[in-house]
């Protein structure tokens, strides 16, 4: 038997919610560790850094999904990193696309999921002594769902957090909440590899402390603080992402900000074009700037006609531009009267990338005459 403590948070850097003094008692921990990703391997490095006679972790087994198929046209099959590091470590690996019919390893008395994309069904659950728990990149009950970290940073938040979770037996993301991150989170300062990085060390920390803690041990206390500032409001969920959402919205993206938390996430973005002649191409952007108020962008003046899909069909936008091929930029006027966004570089679909101005140039309309801004607008 192991004697656990559960400590003040100061002893850990409060990073875990403020508990009153207790003893718990846990049996040596034998987990089944279930995982995919860079989350999913950062705690399960985590555990076995912890495993050993007389340590926090006794045994360590792993489960993950079967390969993927990756590239286009999904011909390429892809091991999920968590086999890979799994390998590396040379732990037990079982690789399954269900539970069905299958049974977790004689003697595992926890179950760890972080990152799986599988529901673990409560007669798994129910077999082992300490049920199960989870690692979430969020402040629970906020952004339940796959893809909380891109869901974070699409909707423009600057700070996340991590919860440590119990597994549910019936819901993804609604078991009891053990440990999180405290306000105000931690900073997004990076883009999405970074942040995800940074969520991933937390995650694993707060793991480990809170296994040596014993939170994983009924009677489960609720830690929870996002849930009772929410309380009362319409919870967001975060949805996987897929490439509709790194679709420019037109209509909806008034800001370079707007731009920069999509590009931030997924690197470019992209559009449709629609020629003079009605042919249609898709275009990717990868770096935008915002035009200082006081500066008036140089170029020849004209339009290009945008398409964005939807739901409800293909909707169409006559944007005004002007295109500098001095430069090799290209800049287009978000609304009437709206700020300058400028683009350097552009790939169109089929080409290699190219200056913004020689991919967009040709599909200027009305584009013939006295070039305008700067000097040339004053002269």
């Amino acid at each position: 038997m192991l004697l656990l403590s559960r400590a003040r948070p100061v002893a850990f850097k409060h990073r875990l919610s403020p508990r009153r003094w207790l003893q718990t008692v846990s049996d040596p921990l034998r987990i089944l560790f279930c995982g995919s990703d860079l989350m999913s391997c950062k705690s399960l490095c985590a555990l076995h850094r912890e495993l050993g006679p007389g340590r926090l972790v006794e045994s360590l087994e792993v489960m993950v999904l079967p390969p993927g198929r990756v590239g286009r046209g999904g011909k390429e099959l892809r091991e999920v990193t968590c086999k890979t590091v799994a390998e590396g470590l040379k732990l037990p690996i079982h690789q399954r696309g269900t539970f069905t019919g299958w049974e977790v390893p004689a003697g595992t008395n926890l179950i760890v999921v972080v990152s799986f994309g599988l529901f673990v069904p409560p007669r798994i659950l129910r077999s082992v002594k300490y049920g199960g728990v989870n690692v979430h990149p969020s402040f629970l009950p906020d952004l339940r769902g796959p893809a909380p970290i891109h869901r974070a940073m699409l909707r423009g938040d600057s700070h996340l957090g991590v919860s440590l979770q119990t597994l549910h037996e019936s819901r993804f993301d609604h078991g009891v909440v053990l440990a999180q991150t405290p306000a105000p989170g931690l900073m997004i300062q990076d883009c999405i590899g970074g942040v995800m990085s940074m969520a991933a060390e937390e995650g694993a920390q707060m793991l480990v402390r809170g296994l040596r803690q014993g939170l994983h041990v009924p009677p489960h206390r609720d830690a929870g603080w996002k849930g009772v500032e929410l309380e009362g409001q319409t919870l967001m969920h975060a949805p996987k992402v897929t490439k509709a959402d790194s679709q420019i919205d037109w209509a909806r993206w008034t800001t370079v900000g707007d731009f920069h938390r999509h590009l931030r996430v997924f690197g470019s973005v992209w559009t449709h074009v629609v020629s003079s002649m009605g042919q249609i191409r898709r275009l990717i952007l990868r770096h935008v700037q915002r035009v200082p108020e006081d500066e008036d962008p140089v170029g020849i003046e004209g339009t290009i006609c945008f398409q964005q899909d939807g739901a409800d069909g293909a909707t169409r936008r006559d944007m005004t531009a002007r295109v500098d091929r001095n430069s090799g930029n290209c800049a287009v006027r978000l609304g009437s009267g709206g700020v300058w966004l400028r683009f350097d570089s552009a790939k169109m679909e089929g080409k290699n990338w190219q200056d913004a101005a020689q991919a967009l140039g040709p599909l200027l309309s009305g584009g013939v005459g006295r070039e305008k801004g700067g000097s040339a607008a004053r002269g």
